[in-house]
């Protein structure tokens, strides 16, 4: 992941959820599948498809094996510094007269990155700033220590020369109505994330907070995207109210919900084009089956999709649809599960596996938290789910998630 920053200081990201690490979000739609549909066996048809799913994602995402030669170990710490003090030499003489800097960025869930930073002259456009965490990777996987660095100093040339536009816009002609043809919300776990909602607007619901941002292109074709801080807000000029009306309505069209089962999202990331998710959108809400055990929410992108969680009138809707009150499973920042509510379900069970399920399958990054929600039908309202009993009688062989 890169960021690129311009004299004013804004950083966008591009390539926040590449190709590669999608394989997170089918991880994690896999994992729920194999602790809550596999031990149900209410279906046979579904269970021989979860299997094509299971067998098939195994194929797809093998467990890496790292060979590393016989070398010596190296710290983070010590690449950093060794970094800092011989990186310029690989880089050409107009470079020589500019000063390399290793910057800390504080990203999601208190996540701190360290990035390679040349500052330039009022000439350039942006600045990159290009995390190390990968290439510390490349030296831990054998790579010499001076094709790292060549590495390094090879992509930040080409970040150098990126364009950042908006509606093939220039960022160098940005005002408020051209970024706001890209805003958009973002939800993030607000105990996570003290420090960085201390520098932006924010709303909270329930532990969660709800930050604005907007999109950008990177070279025409890569998608990138701007955390909106208060420094970015007294720019724009506009209030905070305003700035959330337009997130929301820009969001709602640029990047609408997305409503499937479970079985259908599985089905599509297998055998349909990547990313192609149209036909759970909002308008084909009645083609949804309304006995399926589990659905997806997300948006049409399937990035930083859960934030439809703390929409009203989505999940009003799906409410409506479903014909019962919502469990919300905050599976990543890219999508949540939707359960209907049974009288047996146990909210304790259900945390535990949320828990599980981060741990053991969803980039700290982009974890939202470890409790589930409750969508309120009548009420219109989304809350913390709270245990309804303490103790719960299972039957035997059943799964006590929902027994």
């Amino acid at each position: 992941v890169r960021s690129e920053e311009d004299r004013s200081g804004m950083e966008t990201q591009a390539g926040d959820r590449s190709v590669a690490d999608g394989k997170y979000f089918i991880k994690i739609l896999v994992f729920y599948a194999e602790k809550c549909l596999a031990d149900q066996k209410k279906s046979s048809t579904l269970n021989n498809r979860y299997n094509t799913f299971r067998c098939q994602f195994d194929t797809k995402f093998p467990e890496e094996t790292i060979l590393r030669k016989e070398r010596k170990y190296m710290t983070y710490e010590e690449f950093l510094k060794l970094t800092k003090k011989n990186l310029k030499r690989f880089f050409p003489e107009s470079f020589q007269e500019r000063k390399v800097e290793i910057r800390e960025v504080l990203k999601n869930n208190n996540i701190k990155l360290q990035g390679v930073y040349l500052p330039g002259t009022k000439s350039y456009t942006s600045v990159p700033l290009l995390y190390l965490e990968s290439y510390y990777q490349e030296l831990e996987n054998g790579k010499k220590l001076e094709d790292v660095w060549q590495n390094i100093a090879r992509d930040y040339q080409k970040c150098q020369e990126t364009a950042i536009t908006i509606d093939g816009i220039s960022s160098k002609e940005w005002d408020y109505e051209t970024i706001k043809k890209g805003l958009t919300v973002y939800v993030r776990n607000a105990q996570e994330n003290v420090d960085f909602l201390a520098d932006c607007p924010h709303e909270i619901r329930e532990d969660l907070a709800l930050v604005y941002g907007f999109h950008v292109l990177v070279d025409g074709e890569k998608a990138g995207s701007a955390i909106i801080n208060y420094d970015r807000l007294r720019w724009l000029g506009v209030s905070e109210e305003q700035l959330k009306q337009d997130a929301w309505e820009n969001m709602k069209q640029s990047n609408p919900p997305c409503f499937l089962d479970l079985q259908d999202m599985l089905a599509k990331m297998y055998f349909d084009e990547p990313g192609d998710v149209k036909a759970g959108s909002l308008e084909h809400l009645e083609d949804v089956d309304p006995n399926a055990m589990m659905y997806v929410l997300t948006n049409s992108n399937q990035v930083n999709g859960a934030v439809y969680m703390c929409d009203e009138e989505v999940m009003s809707l799906i409410a409506e649809k479903l014909g019962s009150d919502l469990i919300v499973i905050p599976s990543s920042i890219h999508e949540t599960i939707i359960l209907k509510e049974t009288e047996n379900m146990s909210v304790r069970e259900l945390n535990a596996m949320v828990e599980a399920v981060n741990a053991e399958a969803v980039n700290p990054q982009e974890r939202l938290g470890n409790f589930v929600y409750r969508f309120d039908r009548e009420a219109q309202r989304l809350e913390k789910a709270v245990e309804q009993a303490e103790e719960l009688d299972f039957e035997p062989g059943m799964s006590p998630v929902f027994a």
